[in-house]
């Protein structure tokens, strides 16, 4: 390879090449041009032989049919005249001149020589001892198929491999393209992404000005300061209240369903009420929570009767947390600090304007969830895009530096391929 450097843009290569190989490139045209044209002419001159030995032999057997072995000839080789052109037609040379193409008609060439010798050689017991020389000339003919044969599969693996790796380099460039256009198309992909990834951002953005309006509103402060405490009362009952009893008020609710341990009706409403919503049941209680302490009650003695089926741990706590409500009053302060919280906020929804105004923040919250989960589901849109189009220009790097190395080997000079433009 020689040692001087040459850049060259990709767009342009096939033309520095086919001008930097223009000799190879005539000399091996040529070459290829006079083979086609041989192996046309003896496609053609073999079938008009043949046609020409077929007149002789039904001629023959016309005027020499009382000498038996020279009629028997005369039609073996009539027979042979026939068989030869038919094989003849089954080949065609292409119009085409790619190699692929010249590599199935060198093999179609060969096969046919090989074929036609044979068939010859056996009619040709047949045909002996006459038409000697009509036999020696066809034999001549068919060896030069099979001459013309040898001759294009020595050109193809020779001077044809100039042209033949034009082509494989055609392929590649036809493959470059089609990632470029998978690329061009990704990248279309990832900027769309993007474009409503901002608009879902700038979105946010909106929506959180309009809150700030909504919070900045006094009366709206101070509603949202007693929601804010409603929120914390509510985990505290669940927190203090509930916590290690969800499950077996659950499993009280199965086994009275299904009837192996009789609760009251009303018992079970509350029951199922205070699984259901804990915080507004327990909010619409009178004083001491008589419901809740009747539906504890019924759990204590479902626990303590074995049919709940807990562990003795499990049990005890249980026990111990129920009786800490019933007998110990222990959300009474939650009770009624819960209670007057949302009187007052009951007080405040009854005013219009803040009615209104949280009506609009509730919209506003909720169209906020919406466009939240818009933008995670676009965040995880634009990261495939993006890993899509970060393999495209990957497969399109590694493939430029293989074109590369392929026309350097095939132009004998080190050649710096400029890639496509983005």
């Amino acid at each position: 390879m020689s040692s001087r450097n040459s850049s060259v843009q990709i767009t342009q290569l096939k033309g520095w090449l086919e001008k930097s190989l223009s000799t190879k490139i005539s000399q091996a045209e040529r070459e290829r041009d006079k083979l086609l044209a041989e192996i046309t002419k003896a496609l053609t001159s073999i079938p008009e032989f043949c046609s020409q030995l077929s007149r002789k032999a039904e001629e023959d057997m016309e005027t020499k049919h009382e000498n038996r072995a020279q009629f028997k000839s005369a039609k073996a080789l009539g027979r042979l005249t026939a068989i030869i052109p038919e094989m003849c037609s089954s080949v065609t040379v292409p119009s085409t001149k790619d190699s692929t193409s010249l590599r199935s008609l060198q093999r179609e060439i060969s096969k046919l020589g090989s074929d036609a010798s044979r068939v010859r050689a056996e009619w040709l017991r047949h045909i002996r001892p006459f038409y000697i020389i009509d036999m020696m000339t066809f034999g001549g003919n068919i060896d030069k198929l099979r001459r013309l044969g040898e001759e294009l599969h020595t050109y193809l693996q020779g001077r044809g491999s100039t042209l033949r790796s034009l082509e494989e380099l055609d392929e590649k460039m036809r493959s470059l393209d089609k990632l470029q256009t998978i690329k061009d198309a990704q990248t279309g992909q990832r900027e769309e992404v993007e474009r409503r990834l901002n608009e879902a951002q700038q979105y946010e953005k909106s929506l959180r000005t309009e809150m700030d309006q909504i919070k900045h509103n006094q009366k709206m402060k101070e509603y949202m300061q007693v929601d804010a405490e409603l929120r914390s009362l509510r985990g505290e009952l669940l927190r203090v209240g509930f916590s290690r009893l969800g499950r077996p008020l659950r499993k009280l609710v199965s086994i009275s369903e299904r009837g192996d341990y009789p609760v009251p009706v009303e018992v079970r409403e509350s029951l199922k009420e205070y699984i259901r919503k804990p915080f507004t049941t327990f909010l619409n209680e009178e004083d001491e929570y008589p419901r809740l302490k009747k539906v504890l009650s019924t759990l204590s003695m479902a626990v303590e009767s074995g049919k709940m089926a807990l562990k003795q741990r499990e049990a005890k706590k249980v026990n111990d947390r129920s009786q800490q409500i019933i007998s110990g009053n222990s959300l009474s302060t939650i009770h009624l600090k819960a209670k007057e919280l949302k009187q007052t906020y009951d007080q405040f929804l009854a005013d219009q304007e803040i009615a209104s105004q949280v009506l609009r923040l509730r919209e506003v919250r909720q169209k906020g969830r919406a466009n939240h989960a818009v933008q995670e589901d676009l965040k995880s849109e634009l990261q495939r895009a993006s890993e899509s189009e970060r393999k495209a220009a990957e497969q399109i790097s590694n493939l430029v530096r293989e074109i590369e190395d392929f026309s350097s080997k095939l132009s004998g000079t080190q050649l710096t391929i400029q890639p496509p433009s983005d």
